[in-house]
Parts: C-alpha cells; sequence; structure tokens
C-alpha cells in the first residue's frame, strides 16, 4: 500500500487522545455514517480478510515519533560510555529524565538509517539538552502537549439529562502549544476514500465532549513526504499505533503492554457505551516478529456488529549495540 503523511492542526483542546485504536472506531462510524451500514460492513470485511482498506498510525508532534520500547542501559556499560570521573550520579539524573521522553526526532531515525540503540538516542538527546538548556527561546523548553483535568458531571442516557445525585467526576483533557501540529501516517490504496473519511471526522469533530468545542482539527496531506526510509528493510519493526490482536503468540520483542476500556459511540442509539477491556501493546512498541494478519477483535461488545480494530502500521529498525540479536 502507499504511504502518506497527513498534517493535523488542532483547532481545540482534545477530551480524547489521537490515538490509532480510537481513530479507526471513528473512520467506521464515519463510514456507517455516509455509506451506511453495507458500506461499514464492506469496510470491516477488508480488514477481517487481512487486506485493509486503509492501515492507520496514532498522531504525533510533528517530526517525532514515539519513543522506542528499549531495555535500559546496563550499569556498567553506561558508566564506560557516559560517566566521566566523578558525574555518575549527575549523568544517571539526566537518564532518568531521558528514560521519560515520549518521542524522539524523525530525522534521527533518517540521519541513522533506522539503526539504533538506547545509548545513541541518549547521547543525541544529551547534546541537544544542553543547547535546550543554554537556549534563550523558551518555546524549546515547553512541552508540546498539556494535560490537564476537567469536572464533569454524569449524563442519564435514557433522559439525556443530568443524573439527580450530579455524579461530579474528573476527566483528562490534551491541549497542544500554539504552533504544534501533528503527523498522522497512513498506509491506503485508495487516498481519496480516505480522505472523505477524515474530511467527516474534520467536520464533526474527534473524541468526546465535540459538543463543547473539543476535538476541532483541520488536516492536508503532506505533499513534501518522502516514502522511501519508510520502505526498508530493519531487524525490528517499530509500531507507531495501539497494536491489539486476538492471538498474541505471534509476537516476539520488546513493548509496553496496556489493558484498553475502550467505548461504543452512542449516534445509532446504541445504550451500552462499555466495551470490554482488551489488552494492547503501546506506540513504541519494538518487534522482531509479528503476525501478517489478524488484528480484529470481534465479540469486543455486547452488539456483536461492534468490532475494535488494532491493525499497527510499523516502519523499519535495526537495533545496535548491547540490543543486537
Amino acid at each position: 500500500m502507499a504511504f502518506y503523511r497527513y498534517r493535523i492542526t488542532p483547532r481545540s483542546g482534545f477530551a480524547t487522545p489521537l490515538r490509532s485504536d480510537t481513530l479507526y472506531g471513528h473512520l467506521l462510524w464515519a463510514a456507517a455514517m455516509g455509506q451506511g451500514e453495507t458500506g461499514v460492513t464492506s469496510l470491516i470485511e477488508s480488514f477481517a480478510d487481512g487486506a485493509p482498506a486503509f492501515v492507520l498510525s496514532s498522531a504525533f508532534p510533528a517530526g517525532f515519533f514515539p519513543m522506542p520500547a528499549l531495555p535500559a542501559i546496563p550499569r556498567t556499560r553506561f558508566k564506560s560510555e557516559f560517566a566521566g570521573k566523578g558525574d555518575l550520579f549527575d549523568k544517571l539524573q539526566q537518564y532518568k529524565m531521558f528514560r521519560k521522553r515520549k518521542f524522539w526526532p524523525v530525522q534521527l531515525w533518517q540521519s541513522l538509517q533506522g539503526k539504533i540503540s538506547q545509548e545513541t538516542l541518549f547521547g543525541d538527546w544529551l547534546s541537544k539538552e544542553e543547547a535546550r538548556r543554554n537556549s534563550s527561546r523558551k518555546d524549546e523548553r515547553l512541552e508540546p502537549i498539556t494535560e490537564a483535568y476537567q469536572p464533569h458531571v454524569s449524563i442519564d442516557r435514557q433522559s439525556g439529562s443530568v443524573l439527580d445525585q450530579g455524579g461530579l467526576f474528573f476527566s483528562k483533557g490534551y491541549w497542544y502549544r500554539p504552533g504544534v501540529d501533528l503527523d498522522l501516517y497512513v498506509q491506503t490504496e485508495d487516498r481519496d476514500a480516505f480522505e472523505t473519511l477524515l474530511q467527516h471526522l474534520e467536520a464533526v469533530g474527534y473524541g468526546a465532549d465535540r459538543s463543547t468545542g473539543m476535538g476541532q482539527f483541520s488536516f492536508s496531506r503532506d505533499e513534501s513526504f518522502d516514502t522511501a526510509p519508510f520502505n526498508g528493510e530493519g531487524t525490528h519493526r517499530l509500531s507507531l499505533s495501539v497494536c491489539a490482536a486476538p492471538d498474541l503468540a505471534g509476537f516476539e520483542g520488546y513493548w509496553i503492554p496496556m489493558v484498553k476500556h475502550g467505548r461504543a459511540w452512542s449516534g445509532f442509539g446504541e445504550p451500552n457505551p462499555f466495551k470490554k477491556p482488551f489488552f494492547a501493546f503501546t506506540e513504541g512498541s519494538l518487534f522482531r516478529r509479528m503476525p501478517d494478519t489478524g488484528y480484529l477483535l470481534r465479540n469486543i461488545h455486547s452488539d456483536q456488529r461492534i468490532v475494535q480494530i488494532g491493525w499497527p502500521l510499523t516502519i523499519p529498525v535495526t537495533l545496535e549495540g548491547h540490543h543486537a540479536d
């Protein structure tokens, strides 16, 4: 399938993170709205048959990938490579900061030709962190995403009004720093059909609290996108998506696990919003071996028509250093 990159420009905060598994669900609902049950069923069956109409990444700050799930550098190796005489403690403190980073530059992946190690990534971060500390530009030291909690009251789905007891609760929201765009990577053979679905999402908004103005964005196709590095080979595949499959026996590598408690949209009158929890691998997981197909979860909801898609979009990397096989 052809590779594309779309530039997402946030127009508001987001109550729901722009992650691939949720994006898949929104685009399926867009197909149901625009093409009816026949259209969305055909779209779902393309995933079931192992020939998906499209494969999505999650959306990341423009120019960045999710940090790969590499094991920590062994202490003896760390000391010999990074700690000069008397500064082991300082370097370990910096390494703790580095390990909390969520993203790394696409440009670094390209310059390394996909050959990565924890030592290489940390060394690059160290050099850039020193430059950031000395920079007079405040925006170079700011995080691209701010997270904050917002108060809400529970709504009775039968009456559409607030519950008698109020049901006060708090949910997390996400705000992108002004000027920060996002990159969404897509593989598809039918670009126009995919963009039609994404345009619907652009028009109605994304995720929770759309009625209060959250989840608004615009998008454009990145015509300068060079696909050549994305079609290369490597010892592992770095996942840019939330990855889920009914059979996990075919996976081998390094990953970050998660349990997702998904929800179904109520736009077609579905009274039960809750999906069954499922196990998944987060963005940044590294797979030496993974199935070619089988990323469609059924029996995820009381309505058997509702499914969960966990088809990952991956890029090639080659592990070096003490991670090399």
